[in-house]
């Protein structure tokens, strides 16, 4: 069984001599002169356990790695400005770097022994000749922001978003692409509430069916909640890692799409997955939601009797301050849904966890340690425009001073930290400032969130969002380039956060007294 088994730990009794990240750690390791080896892992991933007990406990993996690497562990959960700049992709995820920091080659998944020691020595030989991977160099992004706010480049950045995703849909299996399937909460929220005509007729339609197949094919039909992702494009081999914020997004869409086209299945898939939040994804003693639960092939293939028997898969006692922001800003739509006392009553006591954390100290930190009952890790950005939406968002709702005070320090601190005067928006320092789909997704969190502030008037919040929406409104080029590479898929979820505060931009431009 998962149960107890904390694989984003193990590293430090590993054979395989790992340093544990830091920002400055490839820096002070630069003098060994050996590339480095980086390894991205997670305590709820599957793979990375698999990956742990065939390939690194190898004796030969291990010995190469220790005579010719420098080795470095990172937690992709705490360390989210690292996987951010090194642009990982799932976990575990594997970068090779040069021994003058620069990349050599990543990867995204699990190698078992011989072939990762096949890499690994090939790795070493071609960096020692000075040779370089085969295959298409990666150029930057080239980008020019517009200097005046026209509104006609948001039209042509919302019609292109909206037809690429319109025809990359699988119209045969469903989801988006053909290949990896998943659930795509902004995404879909955004296509129903912005399309119009036929292309509204179309999102419903396939949304609706992409939903039935989920339930179909990585819904947990027992205890409730939805599975990470589906490997095939037919929606077979799911990965059964239970993410708090891809649930909540989930039954907000349920409840959506529900309305336009009622189907029992979906009220019955959202009352359940309500109910596994309730149950397994939320600390008593702490009062807030959490974030994640591990994975367990042979515990989801059970049936109802044979799991009492067993033990659940083990869920992650860390509640991590960008996740749970996440999963509330789902819940507050949630709640309009669903007469669930027990949830309302879940979500004001998590957002009075978050907010108690903000008003008591005199920075925000990353994540909770349920048993260490400790607040530590240093926040990024995106911790930052999430609560800021977030708190806003629930002082508006439920109308308690307390969530406002904490959104107006979190604004404060925005401000001072990661925005940038010359450029007009926010940026991370320590990350690549030509990230602009990551960007444009942190920007469009903060400006949803100053967007409702209740102690401003419509001009003061259009104006301060203005500079935002302006800077990142040309990126048509970088979405068809994207439509058009058809590989990943998440641009499109960091698009629609940005879209959806630019069409609330322009509503609060039309309509002010709204």
């Amino acid at each position: 069984m998962l149960a107890g088994y904390v694989f984003a730990f193990e590293h430090e009794e590993s054979d395989v001599h790992f340093y544990v990240y830091n920002k400055n750690i490839v820096e002070e390791n630069r003098k060994e002169q050996k590339p480095f080896f980086l390894l991205f892992a997670a305590e709820w991933c599957h793979w990375c356990h698999v990956f742990n007990e065939k390939t690194l406990t190898n004796e030969k993996v291990i010995s190469f790695l220790n005579k010719n690497f420098v080795n470095i562990f990172i937690d992709s959960d705490i360390h989210t400005g690292a996987y951010q700049k090194y642009k990982a992709n799932g976990v575990p995820y594997t970068v090779f770097l040069n021994p003058d920091a620069s990349v050599y080659y990543q990867y995204s998944g699990t190698l078992y022994a011989e072939p990762f020691l096949e890499v690994i020595q090939g790795v070493y030989q071609n960096i020692k000749k000075g040779l370089t991977v085969d295959g298409d160099e990666i150029l930057p992004f080239e980008y020019t922001p517009p200097t005046k706010f026209h509104e006609y480049t948001l039209d042509k950045l919302r019609s292109t978003y909206i037809k690429g995703v319109l025809d990359n849909f699988d119209t045969e299996e469903y989801g988006v692409g053909n290949g990896v399937k998943e659930i795509l909460p902004e995404t879909f929220l955004y296509l129903l509430n912005t399309s119009s005509g036929r292309d509204r007729q179309d999102a419903v339609l396939w949304i609706s069916e992409t939903l039935k197949k989920a339930i179909d094919k990585i819904y947990d039909p027992v205890e409730g909640g939805f599975f990470r992702y589906a490997e095939k494009d037919n929606w077979d081999i799911p990965h059964y890692e239970k993410m708090a914020g891809l649930n909540t997004g989930t039954v907000l869409l349920l409840y959506k799409v529900n309305q336009e086209m009622p189907d029992p299945k979906f009220k019955k898939a959202a009352q359940q997955t309500i109910d596994y939040m309730n149950n397994t994804l939320f600390d008593e003693e702490t009062g807030s939601f959490l974030s994640f639960q591990q994975a367990d092939t042979s515990y989801y293939n059970l049936n109802v009797y044979w799991r009492k028997n067993v033990d659940q898969p083990l869920v992650i006692k860390k509640i991590f301050t960008d996740h749970l922001a996440i999963t509330l800003n789902y819940l507050l739509d949630v709640l309009s849904y669903t007469g669930n006392k027990s949830l309302k009553n879940k979500v004001i006591r998590s957002l009075d966890f978050l907010s108690g954390m903000i008003l008591k100290n005199k920075e925000i930190f990353h994540y909770y340690s349920i048993p260490e009952k400790l607040w530590s890790g240093k926040s990024g950005l995106q911790d930052h425009v999430l609560l800021v939406k977030l708190l806003q968002r629930a002082a508006a709702k439920f109308k308690h001073e307390r969530y406002q005070i904490a959104a107006s320090k979190i604004i404060h601190f925005s401000f001072s930290k990661y925005y940038n005067e010359q450029k007009q928006i926010f940026v991370d320092p320590e990350l690549d400032a030509k990230d602009y789909e990551y960007l444009m997704a942190m920007n469009g969190d903060i400006a949803l969130g100053l967007m409702e502030q209740g102690n401003k008037s419509a001009e003061q919040k259009y104006n301060s969002v203005k500079p935002l929406i302006r800077y990142f409104s040309g990126l048509e080029e970088l979405l068809e380039d994207k439509f058009w590479d058809g590989k990943d898929w998440k641009f499109l979820e960091r698009s629609a956060l940005f879209l959806s505060a630019a069409d609330k931009f322009l509503d609060l431009k039309y309509n002010p007294k709204n």
